[in-house]
């Protein structure tokens, strides 16, 4: 079972398989989760647990929610 089979994480999921982003970003302990926006900035980072992770995809996308 995967980490995100483990905490029911569904949708889009990139993995950084050679670590070169995770490089870039200073990670140093798996898994670690990064919300990437629409335009490639980085909007949450860390080691959070589904929950923080759930909010912080739900803060994404509430602002980036079509206006009415």
């Amino acid at each position: 079972m995967d980490y995100c089979e483990l905490w029911g994480i569904e949708g889009t999921v990139l993995l950084d398989e050679a670590g070169t982003y995770a490089g870039l970003l200073g990670v140093h302990g798996v898994p670690t989760n990064v919300v990437v926006d629409s335009t490639g900035t980085v909007r949450a980072f860390g080691a959070g647990n589904p929950e923080e992770l759930d909010a912080s995809v739900g803060e994404l996308l509430r602002d980036h929610a079509p206006a009415k």
